[in-house]
C-alpha cells in the first residue's frame, strides 16, 4: 500500500511538471502570437465594436468564402438615425417585450415573473444594453477589395484561431430604421414597415403566444419585396439571437462563466463550447503554473461546410434565448463579447447572430423569413415541448437521462407538496425525494450494510493474514478471497447502491446547476437551493453551514460503519475522506448538499438498526489455520 501512495505522489509531481512545461509553452506561443499581430494589441477595444474579421468552417478548416470578398454584399455604410425611435410594449402573463423602430425589432424583454436579484423588484431582462436589437437584421459590413486582408479569429467547433480575410464582420444594419405600424398594431402583435436605398421593401410582423402556446415564445416573419430596378444579393444576412441577462466579471466562478455562453445544434449534436471565458482575460491557474492571459478576441465567426443550423442559443446559467427559422437552415454564426464598466469593475457578457442565405432578389421577387423566438427560463419540460431538440439548452452532463428523469419526479412530488408547504415547497421536495429513494434502495443498501458490518468481524483474522504474507501480496489477496468466502462475505456487495446512488448523485448536481425551478428557492436558512447557503462574511471566506453538516454526517456514518482493515494508511486516507469531500463540494449548490446529507442521515439510521442486530450465523466459520513460531 505504502507503494502505491509512493507512486501516486510521484505522478502527481510529474502532473505538475508537465503542466508547468505546458504553461511556458502556452506564454512562448502567446509572446510570438503577439509579435506577428501587433495591430490585435496597441489598445484593449471595445467588445461591443468587434474587432475580428472573419470566419472559419466548423471543422476547422479557413473558410474561403468567409475570407473572400465576394462572399460580402456590397453596400453602403448606413447612417445612424438623428431623431428618437418610437417604442411599443407588448406583454402577457410571463414576458414583457419592448419594440423599437431602430432595426425594427427587439429592444428589451423582462420576465415578469423571475427577479433579477435574489428579495429584488426588478425582473430578469434580455437585450438590454445590448450592441443591437434582438431579431435585428443586419448584413456584411462593406469590403475594399484594395485593401490587405485583415486578421479574424475563425471559430472551429472547439476553439478560435487567428485567420487572415475581410468577411465583413461585424456586420451592419440592413435597414437602421423602420417605421411602426400603428393601423396593424394590436395588444399581441406589432408590425413595422421601411425601405433600404436600394428599393427593397421590408415588412417586420412579431406576435406573442398566446392561449395554450408557450408565453415565453415569439413569432416572427419579415417580409422583403424588391421594388428596385436590379437584383440585390442577400446570400448572406444575420439575424441576432439577443443577448444574455447576466454579466460576469474575472472574480466570478468558473460554474457561472461556463454557463454563460452561445450555443448552436446541427441535427445531431448541440455545441456550447463558445463561452464568455472567450472575450476576457484569463486569471493564473494551478497555483501560477499556468500563466494569466489577456483578453485575445472580442469576437468569434463561422460558417458552416453546408447549412444545417436548426437554431442558436444565447443564455447563462437559467435563462436562455433560442432562435429557430422555419423552412430554412442557418449557414453560420456571429458571436462577441460586449463588455461594461460599472464603477471600477469590468462585466462581460455574449450576444450572438445566426447567419442565413436568402439568395438573391430579382426585381418584383419577394422573400419571407419565418422564425421562432423563445426567451425564458431554462425549463427542461418546457424546452422539450418546443421539439427539434431544444431540450439540450439544459446542459445536463454525463448522466442527462438521470438528470431528466429526476427533473421530471422532483416535479410531480413538488405539485403535491406545494399547497402545504408554499414558502419552502422545494426544500420538502427535495426530503420526500431522499426518503422515496432511500425506501427503494433499502434492500441493496441493507445488503451493503450486513456486508460492512460482517467484514467488520473479520479485522482480527485480516490482520494476521497481512503480518503472515506481508512480503508475498498475491498469496495473501488469495487468503483474504479465502477467508471471504468461507464467512461467506462478498467484499463487492457494498458496490451495489452506488450503481444507483453514484449516477443519481451526479445527475442531481448537473440539474440543480441549471434548472430555473430551484433558483432562488428558500429552505430553513438557505436563501437560494441552486447556490451555496452562506451565512455569514469573513473578509474574503465564506461560511456555508451545510457543507459541514454533511462533513459530520459522514464522520458519524464512517464510525458507524464496520471496517475489516488493518492498514494504517487505508484508515488513515479514510479518516480524511470527508475533509476531501467538504473541499470539494463547499461552494456547490446547496439544494444538493441537502440531498446528500438527508441520504447520509437515513444510512446512518439503517447502520444503526443493523448493528442492534444479532445476526445468526448461517455456518460458523472455522478458526483460521495459521503456523505457530518456530522456535529458535
Amino acid at each position: 500500500m505504502d507503494k502505491k501512495y509512493t507512486l501516486f505522489g510521484a505522478l502527481c509531481i510529474v502532473v505538475a511538471i508537465i503542466l508547468g512545461i505546458q504553461s511556458m509553452r502556452e506564454q512562448q506561443k502567446l509572446d510570438e502570437y503577439k509579435a506577428a499581430h501587433p495591430e490585435l494589441f496597441k489598445t484593449a477595444p471595445a467588445a461591443a465594436s468587434g474587432s475580428a474579421k472573419g470566419a472559419a468552417p466548423a471543422n476547422g478548416a479557413p473558410s474561403t468564402a468567409a475570407a473572400s470578398p465576394a462572399a460580402a454584399t456590397p453596400r453602403a455604410a448606413v447612417a445612424a438615425p438623428t431623431t428618437p425611435a418610437a417604442i411599443v410594449p407588448l406583454r402577457n402573463d410571463e414576458i414583457e417585450v419592448t419594440f423599437t423602430e431602430d432595426g425594427g425589432a427587439i429592444k428589451t424583454v423582462a420576465l415578469k415573473n423571475f427577479p433579477a436579484k435574489i428579495h429584488g423588484t426588478d425582473p430578469v431582462l434580455f437585450n438590454d444594453g445590448a450592441p443591437q436589437p434582438a431579431l435585428a437584421l443586419t448584413v456584411p459590413a462593406p469590403v475594399n477589395a484594395t485593401e490587405p486582408p485583415g486578421t479574424y479569429w475563425s471559430w472551429t467547433g472547439k476553439s478560435a484561431v487567428a485567420v487572415a480575410g475581410n468577411p465583413g464582420v461585424p456586420p451592419q444594419p440592413l435597414l437602421a430604421r423602420y417605421t411602426l405600424d400603428q393601423a396593424t398594431t394590436t395588444a399581441t402583435s406589432v408590425t413595422f414597415r421601411g425601405t433600404t436605398p436600394d428599393g427593397l421593401d421590408i415588412t417586420r410582423t412579431y406576435t406573442l403566444g398566446s392561449g395554450n402556446e408557450e408565453p415565453f415564445l415569439i413569432h416572427h416573419t419579415t417580409t422583403i419585396v424588391n421594388h428596385g430596378a436590379k437584383a440585390v444579393s442577400l446570400a448572406r444576412i444575420f439575424v441576432n439571437a439577443g443577448m444574455a441577462p447576466d454579466a460576469v466579471t474575472s472574480e466570478s466562478s468558473s460554474l457561472t462563466k461556463n454557463y454563460l455562453d452561445f450555443g448552436y445544434y446541427d441535427g445531431s449534436a448541440a455545441n456550447f463550447n463558445i463561452t464568455v471565458a472567450e472575450f476576457m482575460p484569463t486569471p493564473a491557474m494551478f497555483f501560477g503554473l499556468k500563466a494569466a492571459q489577456p483578453k485575445l478576441k472580442n469576437d468569434v465567426y463561422a460558417v458552416r461546410p453546408s447549412a444545417d443550423l436548426h437554431w442558436v442559443s444565447v443564455k447563462d446559467q437559467f435563462f436562455a434565448t433560442v432562435l429557430m427559422p422555419k423552412d430554412i437552415m442557418g449557414q453560420g454564426f456571429y458571436v462577441r463579447g460586449v463588455d461594461t464598466t460599472v464603477g471600477d469593475t469590468t462585466q462581460s457578457t455574449i450576444s450572438g447572430d445566426l447567419e442565413l442565405s436568402l439568395g438573391t432578389l430579382a426585381p418584383g421577387d419577394t422573400k419571407k423569413l419565418e422564425l421562432t423566438y423563445y426567451v425564458g427560463p431554462k425549463k427542461y419540460v418546457d424546452l422539450d415541448r418546443l421539439g427539434d431538440r431544444q431540450d439540450l439548452i439544459m446542459q445536463f452532463g454525463w448522466f442527462g437521462g438521470f438528470s431528466k428523469i429526476l427533473l421530471v419526479i422532483l416535479i410531480a412530488i413538488h405539485k403535491g407538496i406545494a399547497p402545504f408547504f408554499h414558502d419552502w415547497a422545494w426544500g420538502w421536495t427535495i426530503l420526500a425525494f431522499t426518503i422515496i429513494l432511500k425506501t427503494v434502495t433499502w434492500p441493496l443498501t441493507a445488503i451493503q450494510v450486513r456486508s460492512a458490518k460482517r467484514m467488520g468481524q473479520l479485522s482480527g483474522p485480516m490482520k494476521a493474514l497481512r503480518e503472515k504474507y506481508k512480503d508475498n501480496p498475491q498469496k495473501m489477496q488469495t487468503e483474504v478471497l479465502e477467508l471471504y468466502k468461507k464467512h461467506k462475505v462478498n467484499p463487492a456487495a457494498g458496490c451495489l447502491p452506488m450503481l444507483i446512488t453514484f449516477p443519481v448523485f451526479i445527475a442531481f448536481n448537473y440539474m440543480l446547476r441549471t434548472a430555473s425551478e430551484m433558483r432562488y428557492q428558500p429552505f430553513l436558512w438557505i436563501h437560494d437551493l441552486a447556490a451555496p447557503d452562506t451565512i455569514a462574511h469573513f473578509g474574503a471566506f465564506s461560511l456555508n453551514l451545510l457543507p459541514l453538516l454533511m462533513t459530520a454526517t459522514m464522520m458519524l456514518q464512517m464510525r458507524l460503519t464496520p471496517t475489516p482493515t488493518a492498514d494504517n494508511t487505508q484508515k488513515t486516507m479514510m479518516q480524511f475522506m470527508p475533509l476531501i469531500f467538504l473541499a470539494g463540494f463547499y461552494t456547490m449548490p446547496s439544494g444538493m448538499i441537502l440531498y446528500w446529507t438527508c441520504n447520509n442521515v437515513f444510512t446512518i439510521f439503517q447502520q444503526y438498526l443493523t448493528n442492534r442486530r444479532k445476526d445468526a450465523p448461517a455456518e460458523p466459520a472455522r478458526p483460521l489455520d495459521l503456523p505457530k513460531a518456530k522456535r529458535r
